[in-house]
């Protein structure tokens, strides 16, 4: 293999470097993908054979080689001269790994090789990952248990819904001006007075003590964008109390 440290691929001195298209890069991962799949399947041929005249050692080796997910069962089959359907029973008849819900403890079976593959890569990754990924927690657990959590969890949801609902409702009430005094309106001002580039909508000015003033009451408590917009403190009296501004 060629060491890509090589000057011969710099036909122009040293310091050149010309990066292959990705078609050429494709070619050359299938090229070392064709060396690796020829190397594997010459030794379960070479296992296979050796395996060949003793049954008691086959009964070992077809379902260790079935485990191994860059091994084809076609492979198998030919090297024992057999079908692949008489390799999937041998493994299966003889499984190695076992599987049990981590919720329940229930025995786990696979119904194939493909989810066999999963629930162990699965089992790795949340024996070692911090926080858990539900995705592979869920080929993990039986039908019983995934329901069980699927309830707890539409039933966690309404909970929360509701709880927030009444927060919603109770913030609603306090006093506008104790509201204003919050963090939460801090947060608010800062976010509409950035967008609209700290002058106020109605007469452009900017440098001066900014409002923020609502176009809509109806979502009060958890307005959205485009129920807010700066305006300047002039101007939001003036929208306020037009009375007054036009007897000034």
């Amino acid at each position: 293999m060629r060491n890509p440290d090589d000057s011969r691929n710099d036909p122009f001195g040293e310091g050149f470097f010309l990066m292959p298209y990705s078609d050429e890069i494709r070619e050359r991962a299938r090229t070392v993908r064709s060396h690796n799949e020829d190397a594997l399947r010459h030794h379960v041929e070479v296992f296979a054979w050796e395996a060949f005249d003793h049954p008691e050692l086959r009964s070992y080796l077809v379902p260790l080689l079935w485990l191994l997910k860059d091994v084809r069962l076609s492979w198998v089959s030919e090297a024992l001269c057999t079908d692949v359907r008489d390799v999937c029973a041998a493994a299966e008849a003889h499984p190695i790994l076992a599987f049990n819900c981590l919720d329940c403890g229930a025995e786990l079976r696979a119904e194939d090789r493909a989810q066999l593959c999963r629930m162990s890569d699965s089992l790795k990754a949340v024996s070692e990952d911090d926080p858990i990924d539900e995705d592979h927690l869920d080929h993990l657990l039986c039908g019983f248990c995934k329901g069980r959590r699927a309830a707890d969890e539409e039933e966690q949801e309404l909970l929360d819904r509701l709880r927030l609902q009444a927060m919603l409702a109770e913030y609603r009430r306090r006093p506008y001006a104790e509201r204003r005094r919050s963090e939460e309106w801090a947060i608010l001002k800062r976010r509409i007075h950035r967008r609209d580039g700290y002058r106020c909508r109605m007469c452009g000015r900017s440098k001066v003590e900014l409002h923020l003033h609502h176009c809509s009451y109806d979502n009060y408590g958890e307005e959205r964008l485009e129920d807010l917009i700066t305006v300047c403190g002039v101007c939001h009296h003036r929208h306020h109390f037009p009375d007054l501004s036009e007897a000034s």
